[in-house]
Formats: structure tokens, C-alpha cells, sequence
């Protein structure tokens, strides 16, 4: 157990990007007079990796052998039900995010909905961590429209972030000991904690 909380420790090292993002374009009023209405996700297809979900589609049954066969040493963009479940997934993890942390800023009338587009997010493999690559990446935009008009309202250019993983031989054991444990969702977590203390500093 001692173990796992270290390692959790380590691996929790959040490397933040160097670009500061601007303040929001209205005062934190304005933004409470709307009422979040909906989240909708844009951008799945430029996930690369993401093992925990991964296996959760694998775990899913009537999965093609060849999908299952050779994902693991592919990227998920060279398989369309890998991304369509992707999708589903990352729509279900933004739509509670919002409904915790912005829903709850945003308790006015005007609805609006929030549009997230992914540009990057990738989480390596077991196989890339031991070879070429240690870190986890995510990069969004959140853009909040109108939700009657489509008019823009606010934009949030996300900035790159990315989380250090063990590497070499010693990430096989470093992911055996995490388990479940899923260093997309931490991302996902810290990113929209970031988003709501950006939506307060006016």
C-alpha cells in the first residue's frame, strides 16, 4: 500500500505548459447569469492511446480479434470502434465534470452549451513508455455558445499540459501496481479544475 501511495505521489507530477492563458472576456456576474444547458465533445479522433479505456472496450465482448489482436501495439486512430468508444467515453467524462465544477458557477437563465474540442490527448501505452515516451498530453478549447442562436460567448484557449509517467523498464511495473488507475482522467480533472478558477479570476 506504502508503495502505491509513493508511487501515486510520483507519478502526480503535473508539468504545466509555459503559455499563460488571458483572463476571461466578462466579469464572473456575466458568467453566473448563464445556465449551463449542455456539453457537447468534439475531437476523439485525435486520441493516439488511452490503455484504461482501451481495455475497458476490450472488455466490452464481441470485440473483432484483429482489434484486439493488434491494439496494443497500434494507435487507436487506425480503429474506428476504438474511437467511437473513445467518444462515448470522453462525452460522459466531460458531461460530469461540467455538471460539478461549471454547472454550479453558471446558475443564471440564458442557456448556453459548452463546446470542448480536443487537440490533443494521448495517454502512451505500456510498449511506448518503455521505448519513446513518459508523458501523458491533453490540449482543449472550451468554447460557450448560446444555446438558442449559437452565438459565441466565451472561449477558453486551453493550454498544453502534460503528466510525467515511469519510463523504460520500469514502466511494466509502474502500471501493474496503478491498476486501474488513469492518468487521462487526472489530466481531465486538473484541466477543468484549471478551467473553473479561470472562470472566477474577474
Amino acid at each position: 500500500m506504502k508503495i502505491r501511495v509513493l508511487l501515486s505521489c510520483c507519478v502526480g507530477l503535473l508539468l504545466a505548459g509555459c503559455v499563460t492563458v488571458p483572463p476571461p472576456s466578462m466579469s464572473v456576474d456575466e458568467i453566473s447569469s448563464f445556465k449551463l444547458a449542455g456539453v457537447e465533445v468534439r475531437g476523439g479522433e485525435v486520441i493516439h492511446s488511452w490503455p484504461v479505456e482501451e481495455q475497458h472496450f476490450l472488455a466490452t465482448g464481441n470485440v473483432d480479434p484483429e482489434i484486439a489482436r493488434r491494439l496494443p501495439s497500434e494507435s487507436a486512430q487506425n480503429f474506428p470502434p476504438v474511437q467511437a468508444y473513445f467518444q462515448t467515453s470522453l462525452q460522459r467524462v466531460f458531461n460530469a465534470q461540467f455538471d460539478g465544477s461549471v454547472a454550479p458557477i453558471m446558475r443564471g437563465t440564458r442557456p448556453v452549451k459548452a463546446i470542448v474540442t480536443l487537440k490533443q490527448f494521448d495517454v502512451p501505452s505500456v510498449l511506448r513508455r518503455v521505448l519513446i515516451d513518459q508523458y501523458a498530453k491533453i490540449q482543449l478549447d472550451i468554447d460557450v455558445v448560446d444555446s438558442k442562436t449559437g452565438a459565441h460567448v466565451l472561449f477558453y484557449p486551453g493550454p498544453y499540459r502534460q503528466k510525467w509517467l515511469f519510463g523504460g523498464l520500469s514502466a511494466p511495473i509502474a502500471a501493474s501496481i496503478a491498476g486501474d488507475d488513469d492518468p487521462g482522467m487526472e489530466l481531465v480533472t486538473t484541466y477543468m479544475s484549471d478551467y473553473r478558477t479561470w472562470l472566477l479570476t474577474r
